[in-house]
């Protein structure tokens, strides 16, 4: 089954401009706006003529709200009528990962082209992340050309360098913050993937997981010192052999996994459709059967992560120059996606206690996972009715991102940060595009995501 298999009320908002939305769309992606983290290298006249180019698109936006540049980042501040209502805040950005020297000319149409072919718009950021941030800006600019009133203020927010150092997001709530606003609700990328929920228990049920928070990331160092010497003697062990035994030791031994909110909710919303046991009479009775739908979860491939941080050995460097030498200092890192019940504290002194004297442990870089959003708040529910409105069969379940996004900034002035992007292209394409060669949407999916937008935007704001 195709993901446009599933899209239905595509006939509503019958005097939404949808050619000349695509044609935005693909104007848009015309603007090289690629972030570096050699900032030297950005080429932020792109971002000055994109800021020209949205506010020339949508005059009714830029008639109606206070346009406002933080570096290259653009805050759009839409007034409401209801000072008493947290305004809600829609995002993207502005950004796109360079394109792989040498692959120009892999792609079927120019990376930079915007050209709209085979029912598709073509180009870097058609996928990640210019379509939402047009959409956004098609969905205000729609209802309020309409003459249609907001009663909660709406920000549109769009970030400079989201694929690299996160810089304007963070600039963006910096001010917000020092402005006194708390925000009902902010939607960004993210989540969005239709997978069968076999593994749940519920063959044939469809699953689209909302983001609502992020895991932590955590590079540790393992340093073993050694004088090293003859092979011949090796009485006291070698700095391999220590290593392999602390490596080991932490990869047998996580962090205890836990059953976290999200997927009791998840458990919950399907358990109309699991058919599987033991797992249907374990939802049954879901606080009894606890440690059964752990064990559960970590048996699958597609679950373990929910439930667990991951563990995952990457490097190792400082062996020996022949077979018959003992090596002498060596290193190793080890990856960590933290969940949220691990902190980078609790991680390192869980570490610490798995490979006793003689190892070292500092981590190279460390993030802790970001704070789960509240899954009660209106703005997630509001959300989820509009998705059911506009996607036949998917249950849509609370869960954490794959990925960072900017939203994670927005966390600490608002209670339900919500990362989904609402355009359901087909899997292949999106695996082949995000990131790649041959980036493109097509233009039902495009359109699809519009009309969820201007829904959640109509029911919430206005």
């Amino acid at each position: 089954m195709k993901n446009a298999d599933l899209f239905r009320h595509e006939g509503d908002y019958p005097s939404f401009p949808a050619e000349a939305a695509v044609e935005r769309l693909r104007g848009a992606i015309r603007f090289e706006t690629t972030s570096y983290v050699d900032t030297g290298r950005i080429r932020y006249d792109q971002f000055d003529a994109l800021h020209a180019f949205l506010r020339e698109s949508y005059p009714a936006v830029a008639a109606a709200a206070k346009w406002e540049e933080i570096g290259h980042s653009l805050l759009i501040a839409i007034p409401g009528t209801r000072k008493d209502l947290r305004p809600a805040l829609f995002m993207a950005h502005q950004d796109v990962v360079p394109v792989v020297p040498g692959t120009e000319g892999n792609w079927k149409h120019g990376p930079f082209s915007g050209d709209l072919a085979e029912g598709y718009v073509w180009g870097r950021g058609a996928m990640d992340i210019k379509q939402m941030l047009v959409a956004i800006l098609e969905s205000a600019e729609y209802l309020l050309a309409q003459g249609r009133t907001f009663r909660r203020a709406v920000y549109l927010a769009f970030g400079e360098d989201e694929e690299t150092l996160s810089h304007g997001a963070r600039a963006i709530v910096r001010t917000l913050r020092e402005r006194g606003v708390e925000l009902e609700y902010v939607l960004d990328e993210g989540a969005g993937d239709v997978t069968d929920a076999a593994d749940w228990g519920a063959p044939g049920a469809l699953v689209c997981p909302i983001g609502l928070y992020e895991k932590g990331y955590a590079d540790m160092r393992l340093r073993v010192r050694s004088r090293g010497g003859h092979s011949s003697n090796p009485f006291r062990g070698t700095s391999l052999g220590t290593l392999s035994r602390a490596i080991a030791a932490i990869v047998e031994n996580p962090p205890k996994a836990f059953l976290s909110e999200s997927a009791r909710r998840s458990l919950l919303l399907l358990a109309p459709y699991i058919t599987e046991e033991p797992m249907k009479t374990w939802v049954g009775d879901l606080s009894a059967h606890e440690e059964e739908i752990l064990a559960w979860f970590l048996r699958h491939e597609s679950l373990y992560h929910l439930v667990q941080t991951t563990v995952a050995p990457t490097m190792i460097s400082g062996g020996a120059p022949a077979g018959n030498v003992m090596p002498q200092d060596m290193e190793a890192v080890i990856n960590f996606r933290l969940c949220p019940q691990d902190t980078p504290e609790s991680l390192l002194a869980h570490c610490r206690g798995l490979v006793g004297e003689g190892v070292e442990l500092e981590y190279v870089q460390s993030v802790a996972a970001s704070r789960p959003s509240d899954a009660d708040a209106p703005g997630y529910s509001a959300l989820r009715e509009t998705l059911e409105r506009y996607f036949d069969r998917l249950v849509f379940i609370p869960a954490q991102n794959r990925g960072a996004t900017d939203a994670r900034n927005y966390e600490e002035i608002c209670r339900c940060v919500m990362r989904f992007g609402p355009f359901l292209e087909e899997e292949e394409v999106s695996a082949e595009g995000v990131h790649g060669t041959n980036e493109r949407i097509s233009v039902r999916a495009f359109l699809q995501g519009v009309r969820v937008i201007v829904r959640l935007m109509e029911t919430t704001c206005l």
